[in-house]
């Protein structure tokens, strides 16, 4: 059984709260985002019940441009919540700085995957047995999960912990948890699943989970996952064709057939698309396909129907943009869709990741859908289904 931070008593406690800032960095700095929003809520709610919390999260890969300190983050996580925020790198005596916080005093440590082992997927008690795992450990009382972007990920601050502490689900997690499991297990009719996006392996996964556990009444298929499946019916792109090549797409086709020989009934495609004809946007029909131009966005008449699918819904779970959203003119896609479930009467869960980012971009807030998940990748594999490692490790913990 997951259980809840908020089942116990945090006063005079020390939390170990594993948390996700990970940030797109621009000019050394991290970007605000609603992660740290979310997450700044966290920590000042636990402050405010005076407890003792000690923040741990990454900030991009080894080797990358974003692979930097998180000294800047808690520069924008103290604006956020409103707090003094302490800070402790993994050379300094970290035990000791722990063991002397106060009552409502927070400490954030460095960057997790500055640590070698971090990153390496292990179990909960392999990971439990690493050094500075068992040493913050020693220091602390509670161990709270917050992130479900990291859940799927079985490395050593998101698993770590669990079989040395008593473990809980965060605030940020928890939501998740209740509106992903809203978002699979309504019985409200009708049930729209809309798919975009440039990933397709992650799309189909979730598609073939919501047709075959009848979780849907109708999927609305755009970006290139809806363009594959027009390519598995047999249309051709013409110049847009060596782009699936050269990304691997077209090994997906034969799969993509099967979802289509059992449940075409059920699904929508486009019927026209915005094409980039030498900066000029132009509308073309699928029955006119091939052409020399690429395809950017979805055409009006598609727009139209998707819109009006939208309004009839009662549950629409979304992940992934129609178009290239972050070009004005190729954006209008995206857009209709976004004010479509925006004026819906029905529950609106929305995927993180590139979904996020585009809604920042054109200018809606997640206060504007019923539920905007923080989290791109484990969202979706929730959504397919699968088991999540660090949500398992929770559930199975037996302190």
């Amino acid at each position: 059984m997951l259980k809840s931070i908020n089942s116990v008593q945090v006063k005079g406690k020390t939390i170990l709260v594993r948390i996700d800032i990970n940030s797109n960095i621009q000019e050394g700095k991290p970007v605000v985002s609603g992660r740290l929003k979310e997450h700044a809520k966290t920590i000042s709610f636990f402050s405010s019940k005076k407890a003792k919390t000690v923040v741990l999260s990454h900030q991009g890969r080894k080797g990358e441009s974003d692979f930097v300190s998180l000294k800047g983050h808690l520069i924008e996580l103290e604006k956020l919540a409103g707090k003094k925020i302490f800070f402790s790198s993994w050379e300094e005596n970290f035990k000791e700085k722990i063991s002397s916080l106060k009552e409502g005093e927070i400490l954030l440590m460095e960057n997790t995957r500055f640590l070698e082992f971090e990153s390496i997927e292990k179990t909960p008690l392999e990971h439990s047995k690493e050094k500075i795992i068992s040493e913050l450990a020693s220091v602390a009382d509670y161990f709270v999960l917050d992130a479900l972007s990291v859940s799927h990920r079985s490395h050593a601050s998101v698993v770590g912990f669990i079989p040395l502490l008593p473990s809980f689900m965060g605030p940020v997690l928890e939501s998740e948890i209740k509106n992903l499991d809203k978002a699979l297990n309504s019985k409200e009719k009708p049930r729209l699943l809309v798919l975009g996006g440039a990933k397709p392996e992650d799309s189909l996964k979730t598609l073939n989970f919501f047709l075959k556990e009848n979780k849907t009444d109708k999927a609305l298929i755009s970006g290139v996952f809806g363009e594959l499946f027009l390519v598995a019916l047999g249309y051709k792109f013409g110049k847009k064709d060596s782009f699936f090549e050269s990304k691997g797409f077209l090994s997906f086709i034969p799969e993509i057939k099967e979802v289509y020989k059992e449940f075409n009934s059920k699904l929508v495609f486009p019927k026209d698309f915005a094409f980039d004809v030498n900066g000029k946007k132009e509308n073309l029909f699928v029955f006119n396909l091939p052409s020399d131009f690429i395809s950017k966005d979805i055409g009006e008449n598609t727009i139209k129907e998707f819109s009006e699918e939208i309004k009839k819904a009662k549950l629409v779970v979304f992940n992934g943009p129609p178009g290239v959203f972050e070009e004005k003119e190729f954006s209008v896609g995206t857009k209709a869709v976004f004010q479509a479930m925006k004026e819906s009467n029905a529950f609106t869960f929305l995927g993180g990741g590139d979904t996020g980012t585009a809604l920042n971009f054109l200018g809606f807030s997640p206060k504007d859908f019923s539920f905007v998940s923080l989290s791109g990748k484990a969202s979706l594999k929730y959504l397919s289904g699968k088991k999540l490692v660090g949500i398992e490790a929770l559930r199975n913990s037996k302190n």
